[in-house]
């Protein structure tokens, strides 16, 4: 079903389209969750409390074109707003997460594709991820993981289209040298 008939469905009171949207995102907002803030329980409440608030006011809600943006965007605005309330009893638990490599699931091209690469291969894009900003490393999960658009990230992360493309393309660059260390060691011991 697209997104527009289910939403409007859900907006209508459908308690089937309901159950559909949280089927379809729970598992990806919760996965964004836990790169946002480590505490595991805190991102489900934040998941837990936002499906609550969007049964509760969905006659008041705008239409949207992207479930899915719609739904990481309001969860990330629920989640620091509770960090933003609770920052006088803010401990570790509540601190920013910049672990973008954990729990990632991959599409099944990029698990056939994985499924070739060497276990130096995988831990030398980890540790290239690691290298990268929070920023790049937010873009690279949003684009290659969540599967957002350009266009999608740039709302996502309220920055223009152009810096999406330009940090997208420096996340690459780096990752592409990562690589290419490693395949000229391994093609010097050959």
């Amino acid at each position: 079903m697209k997104d527009d008939v289910v939403w409007a469905q859900f907006k209508n009171g459908s308690e089937e389209a309901f159950a559909l949207l949280y089927k379809q995102h729970a598992k990806l907002l919760y996965a964004y969750g836990i790169k946002l803030v480590k505490d595991r329980d805190l991102v489900e409440d934040c998941i837990h409390d936002l499906f609550m608030d969007l049964w509760r006011r969905k006659e008041f809600l705008s239409e949207t074109d992207s479930i899915k943006l719609y739904l990481l965007k309001a969860l990330k605005r629920k989640i620091l707003r509770v960090l933003s309330k609770n920052k006088k009893n803010q401990d570790a638990a509540y601190s920013l997460s910049d672990d973008y490599t954990s729990q990632v699931e991959f599409s099944h091209e990029s698990l056939l594709i994985s499924a070739q690469l060497t276990s130096e291969q995988e831990e030398k894009l980890k540790q290239g991820i690691d290298k990268l900003s929070h920023n790049q490393r937010e873009i690279i999960f949003l684009r290659f993981y969540a599967r957002l658009s350009y266009e999608e990230i740039a709302s996502m992360l309220a920055i223009n289209y152009q810096s999406v493309k330009n940090l997208m393309f420096r996340s690459m660059k780096s990752l592409r040298k990562e690589f290419v260390s490693l395949l000229v060691g391994f093609y010097f011991f050959l």
